[in-house]
């Protein structure tokens, strides 16, 4: 079976569009915000809120409801499964609204140990913050919980638009408001954004004919079976949260600063993330479902190896172009008063990274998906409870001796860390599912790779470091940085008959072929 390309495609579109307008709130928040203390406990307390979001454990649960949700609507009918969604986002919302209320009892405790290193005036904004931004956390986590229906439902593309919409609103607060570095523009848009998605995606399932119910008991998902669905998924997330203390605990104590270019790359990077490898990720837990229902083993085998190539050669061709021209790209675009050139320096190393990380995220989102789908959940979440303490206190020592270099270290070995759990469990539970790069796509993609870095060095030798040219010369070198080692490995990917590339090529051709056939006179 190829590629669902039609629905990958759309995921794109949308998901590209988000990525620009990403760009450019981060852009208006690093001219008007830079790396200040307000921008800081604007972002430490967005951590605090992304706590609370994954306690109540939204993504988890949605993964293992959806093969019940699916059973149920089989053998009962759409509205009994709908009923389900309802009854676990009544928990859900309640359970966030009560982490809530305990984290702002326990304001100044929690913000002591989430970031130690920032001193007692900046604290108290981080937990001022929250107190206005705290309660927004069970919204989105009903819009989350909305967003998977409808993905489970194969209605592509609305809750990117909605992304879309909300992003723009929040720019558009920003131009108004922010231009004085205040840090009301930033919580008056995230309001805005939230209120704004849960309201439009609201309205889709409405008209998808999805009514919402208050009820606590429901016959096909009962509160017991909640409790024991969460409590490998709770220990999970223990130990996301300890990950996550330890690591921003470390990164508060580093120079001022760097606790903002940390969030801005991790914004930036999120956003291309999810722009390519969630589209993939998601259409493939979809289809990859129903092959397992239907028993297809060489099916899933074969669609995880296709996956898995073109997730190889995607993450290259994202790390390409950024790592040739992403230097002059960021100063053209953060560079100013606020955001020197070190800073813009920095942005630029960790996210070559990151991005170079995207080649662990392809097969961590594919056999994540897939191990939640062929095996027992609940020992993926157990495994990964243990991994992110691991991860967590390696992260923490590598920051502390290393410090900016230790982040870089530590992105790499978490990706690898949490990457190797669902990959082995698979291969030692579900072999016949076990699914793998194909060794010659692999090696053509890295030919081509390799091929293009000669490119990428020698056009990078040929120049002077950013900060020597004007913004305007900057645009134009990135652009041909970025261009031309693309270029050559999409080049070197034809010549070399890498077989996803042909597929898409040959789609492209006979597409191009009959609307050409169709316009023709007869």
């Amino acid at each position: 079976m190829s590629l669902n390309y039609k629905n990958i495609g759309l995921l794109l579109s949308f998901n590209t569009i988000n990525v620009v307008l990403s760009i450019i709130n981060s852009t208006l928040m690093v001219y008007f915000f830079g790396t200040s203390a307000e921008v800081e406990a604007f972002f430490a307390a967005s951590v605090l809120g992304t706590a609370v979001s994954r306690f109540v454990q939204t993504g988890q649960l949605v993964e293992i409801i959806i093969p019940r949700y699916h059973k149920v609507k089989q053998e009962e009918s759409p509205q009994a499964a709908r009923s389900i969604i309802a009854t676990l986002c009544n928990f859900m919302v309640a359970a966030a609204s009560v982490m809530v209320i305990v984290f702002m009892l326990a304001g100044q405790w929690v913000v002591n140990w989430l970031v130690p290193g920032f001193n007692p005036s900046v604290q108290q904004h981080v937990l001022e913050i929250f107190y206005w931004t705290g309660f927004l956390m069970p919204i989105q986590i009903a819009t989350n919980l909305f967003q998977g229906l409808l993905t489970t439902e194969n209605v592509y593309g609305k809750a990117e638009m909605t992304n879309t919409v909300s992003l723009v609103i929040t720019i558009v607060i920003l131009l108004v408001w922010g231009q004085n570095g205040n840090v009301y523009a930033l919580i008056s848009s995230l309001v805005a954004s939230v209120v704004l998605q849960f309201v439009t995606v609201a309205y889709y399932l409405r008209q998808l004919g999805y009514r919402h119910s208050f009820q606590w008991r429901n016959p096909h998902f009962s509160p017991r079976e909640l409790l024991r669905a969460t409590s490998a998924t709770t220990f999970y997330m223990v130990g996301v949260q300890i990950y996550t203390f330890l690591f921003n605990a470390a990164l508060s104590m580093l120079p001022a600063g760097t606790f903002a270019i940390y969030r801005y790359v991790e914004i930036i990077y999120g956003k291309v993330a999810n722009i390519f490898m969630l589209p993939i990720s998601t259409v493939f837990f979809n289809d990859i479902n129903q092959f397992i229902v239907q028993n297809k083993t060489e099916q899933v085998r074969s669609y995880v190896s296709k996956n898995l190539n073109f997730s190889y050669f995607l993450s290259l061709a994202l790390f390409l172009p950024f790592w040739a021209g992403g230097s002059y790209f960021i100063w053209v675009l953060w560079g100013g008063s606020k955001f020197d050139a070190t800073d813009a320096q920095k942005v630029y190393e960790l996210l070559c990274v990151f991005f170079f990380g995207l080649v662990l995220l392809g097969p961590y989102m594919l056999f994540r998906k897939l191990a939640v789908s062929a095996t027992k959940p609940d020992l993926q979440y157990y495994l990964w409870g243990v991994t992110q303490v691991c991860s967590g206190g390696i992260g923490y020592s590598l920051i502390r001796w290393w410090g900016f270099e230790g982040i870089m270290i530590q992105t790499i070995i978490h990706s690898m860390l949490m990457s190797a759990v669902p990959i082995c469990t698979i291969f030692w539970l579900k072999k016949n599912f076990f699914g793998w790069y194909s060794p010659t796509e692999v090696l053509k993609i890295t030919a081509g790779l390799g091929v293009s870095l000669l490119l990428g060095i020698g056009l990078q030798l040929f120049w002077q470091p950013f900060s020597y040219y004007t913004k305007l010369a900057d645009l134009g070198i990135s652009m041909v940085l970025a261009l031309l080692p693309v270029l050559l490995y999409l080049g070197c990917s034809l010549w070399l008959k890498v077989a996803e590339i042909q597929l898409i090529r040959e789609k492209i051709g006979k597409k191009w072929n009959n609307q050409w056939a169709k316009s023709r006179p007869s």
